[in-house]
């Protein structure tokens, strides 16, 4: 009986503490849990990935000339636009020949006195030259191509050897100047994106990369690189472009945004409510974006609160 007594008083020792332990563990937990951070989240996708070499450049054509006046004078017509497409001898413009018309008649005429606005000592040789000059006053187009520019206008004044109206040859080209360092990046057949006021014009290809040269205006050693456009765009002469030279591409890489890699090029990768910093080889970035080693499809801590190891995320929308 003895014995029964001291093993039921055993028993009630040992609930105690037990019931004192439990009471310890119910304190603890009671306290407030760990908390979790906030945090945006995104998918690693498979996107492209490029290096871009953006230069300005400037549309020119092949076979640039200029139609000269001959004369100072009046212009009489002018029988093209800019853009006009003509063909080689097609008329340009002609200028007044009032004076050499004169002339010439008088002199077919037989005159024994020309008119008082000739010279009486104009000889013949002179009216032949007046001749000459009456036939060329219609100054003709010397290739087919393209109107360029039309400085001239109907009853305008012109200066001899000025350049009337600017033509070209209709194959394009868009000439760009790149410093060397840059230049050096370039090779022949890289396509480029020929863009103009943020819209995309055409795709064209490098065809040629000059020897560097010291600019005049500038100091800085440059090469000056020619691109073809696959097809022709509806710019003048002289006009201005951006152009974004592709220096290397690839296809079906995973892409992040460029807030969800660090400084140290790792993620918070997260995973059954937790993030856990995680290592992410870059291949490359933009302002935007960046491309990495990881696998599509899993979840990334893209904004919001600091995350430490371990440490329980609750997601947000974006």
């Amino acid at each position: 009986m003895k014995k029964v007594k001291a093993s039921l008083a055993m028993l009630g020792i040992t609930a105690a503490a037990v019931t004192a332990l439990l009471g310890v563990h119910a304190a603890k937990g009671s306290l407030p849990t760990e908390r979790a951070a906030r945090v945006e989240t995104c998918q690693v996708t498979i996107g492209s990935v490029e290096q871009v070499l953006a230069v300005s450049g400037v549309v020119r054509y092949e076979m640039e000339y200029g139609a000269i006046s001959p004369v100072t004078g009046v212009v009489e017509q002018v029988y093209v636009r800019q853009g006009d497409r003509v063909k080689a001898g097609q008329p340009l413009f002609r200028l007044n020949g009032d004076m050499q018309a004169m002339a010439v008649s008088a002199a077919l005429a037989g005159q024994e006195s020309l008119p008082e606005v000739i010279p009486d000592e104009l000889a013949s040789s002179q009216l032949q030259e007046a001749a000459a000059t009456l036939e060329c006053l219609t100054v003709r187009a010397a290739a087919d191509g393209l109107v360029q520019q039309v400085s001239i206008s109907p009853h305008g004044g012109v200066l001899a050897g000025s350049v009337a109206v600017a033509l070209s040859g209709e194959e394009q080209s868009i000439q760009c100047s790149v410093v060397l360092r840059d230049a050096e990046k370039l090779t022949p057949g890289l396509q480029a994106r020929i863009i103009k006021d943020d819209e995309l014009l055409t795709m064209a290809r490098v065809e040629e990369i000059a020897p560097a040269q010291v600019s005049t205006t500038t100091g800085q050693t440059v090469c000056q690189a020619r691109l073809k456009p696959e097809r022709a765009i509806d710019l003048p002469l002289g006009a201005t472009v951006e152009v974004e030279v592709i220096l290397h591409g690839q296809e079906d890489v995973p892409v992040l945004p460029l807030q969800a890699v660090s400084e140290h090029s790792t993620v918070w990768w997260v995973c059954d409510g937790r993030g856990y910093e995680i290592p992410a080889e870059v291949v490359m970035a933009d302002e935007v974006c960046c491309w990495v080693n990881l696998p599509e499809g899993i979840t990334v801590v893209c904004g919001g609160d600091e995350v430490t190891q371990g440490q329980r995320v609750k997601e947000m929308k974006p």
